[in-house]
């Protein structure tokens, strides 16, 4: 007797099942949307050119060469958002939904050196992590594409990242640095049993994973006033890949499920930072973010012997972006700071299916830097100071730097409308709100 097909109830059924059970797409991350360290977030991110602590891990690791000495840093952010949708057939579940998203609070840790070989500072290393509180890594289920949800937001954003680095300085005005950013992804099978009278009966197995991406600089200083970096970050995509056996009035069909479980793009920043006098610096960064590339934005389910839904396509543009930042230098004691970005949407227009929320961005930041000790500009001179092994307390303290950076950015989602045909369950919606993100970092410099 042959096997009879197995039915559309059935098989919806199953379908239900495996979005219950498979982990959605993870989109983006929080350095993209919030910077990383204090003193960059508070100058809007304009730091590629800048950066020269354990943030050039992320900003442009050809920076970590002006390290200089030994730097340690800590820090801490909390990000409250306050971002609204509305539509007109989703009702205040939907809607509640797609704007209930929780608080991010999130640790960073540091440490930069350099490495005098035949010159000082010829080469150098760096290590940053970001330590969100939420988790190591979040994985959720959303294989409905007309469910909507801001789409850089949330936790599936929050990841632990590891990022070292390490630089080579080539001349004196030129150097350049590679690193990597490492993470937590994951792997996993399911097996589904669903029968015409008994209970969907499943089998999931997940399995955490290490993956990396590589982050690649060069800093260039024709002048002691003049600056210019380059940095590419690759794209990072991948893909949780489920083989499956479902079980449907005793026929076994084999099915495939893949998602993406996290995904940046493949992204170049370039930046320029001027001191206009010993006390004011300028800095500029313009970027590019390949979001086009990121279609299967939602759990695909194939199968060689049974009808499933056909793929839907994300839809998304690329994304471009300017950074501002200005530093003042107020006393020996204070630094105030002030920054503007912008960034353009990644969603665009959504007449389909999709409701992907995003709108263009613009983020204003202030900041304050307190600094005590040695200039942290000044390398040590191991003749007169000594080697750090050899040196007391009292000499680490007398010829050690410490700072303290403050940080407040505003982010402004304008509002925005999108209208949607007759028959989408959500029908026609408006988005837009604002993020407030702030924190502090400290770095004591030996």
């Amino acid at each position: 007797m042959s096997a009879r097909p197995a039915g559309p109830r059935a098989l919806a059924t199953l379908g239900l099942a495996l979005a219950a059970l498979t982990p959605g797409a993870a989109r983006a991350d929080d350095f993209e949307e919030f910077g990383f360290g204090a003193r960059a977030q508070g100058m809007g991110g304009a730091f590629t050119a800048l950066a020269s602590d354990f943030t050039a891990t992320y900003y442009n690791p050809g920076g970590l060469v002006l390290s200089r000495h030994l730097n340690l840093s800590a820090g801490f952010s909390f990000a409250d958002y306050q971002l609204r949708f509305s539509s007109q057939r989703g009702g205040s579940r939907v809607d509640g939904r797609a704007e209930r998203i929780p608080d991010l609070s999130a640790f960073t840790l540091g440490v930069s050196k350099t490495i005098p070989v035949d010159v000082p500072d010829r080469l150098a290393f760096g290590l940053g992590l970001f330590l969100p509180t939420r988790g190591i890594v979040n994985l959720s289920s959303n294989a409905d594409a007309s469910i909507p949800e801001w789409f850089r937001y949330g936790e599936r954003q929050d990841r632990v990242h590891i990022l070292p680095a390490f630089a080579v300085k080539v001349t004196d005005w030129l150097s350049f640095g590679a690193g990597a950013s490492v993470f937590v992804d994951g792997t996993g099978r399911t097996t589904i049993s669903a029968g015409v009278t008994s209970p969907v009966q499943p089998e999931f197995r997940l399995k955490l994973k290490p993956d990396a991406g590589a982050v690649v600089g060069a800093l260039l200083q024709p002048a002691p006033w003049l600056s210019f970096g380059v940095t590419y970050r690759s794209e990072i995509s991948f893909k949780l890949d489920f083989p499956a056996e479902a079980l449907v009035q005793g026929i076994s069909i084999p099915l495939r499920l893949e998602t993406i479980t996290f995904f940046t793009p493949h992204q170049v920043q370039v930046g320029t930072a001027v001191n206009l006098t010993d006390r004011l610096l300028l800095a500029l960064d313009l970027g590019w973010s390949q979001w086009s590339a990121y279609d299967d934005a939602f759990l695909v389910v194939s199968s060689p012997v049974a009808a499933v839904p056909q793929r839907v396509s994300a839809g998304l543009d690329d994304v471009l972006s300017v950074r501002l930042g200005a530093e003042g230098q107020v006393s020996d004691l204070l630094a105030l700071r002030g920054g503007y970005a912008f960034r353009s949407s990644t969603t665009g227009s959504q007449p389909g299916p999709t409701n992907l929320v995003d709108t263009a961005k613009h983020v204003f930041t202030v900041g304050a830097g307190f600094s005590w000790g040695r200039e942290p500009d000044r390398p040590l001179d191991p003749a007169t100071e000594g080697p750090v092994a050899a040196r007391t307390a009292d000499d680490l303290m007398r010829q050690s730097s410490f700072d303290l950076d403050l940080f407040v950015q505003v982010h402004w989602h304008p509002e925005r409308s999108q209208g949607k045909p007759a028959t989408d369950p959500v029908g026609d919606w408006e988005a837009g709100g604002t993020i407030v993100n702030f924190g502090f970092g400290f770095t004591a410099r030996f």
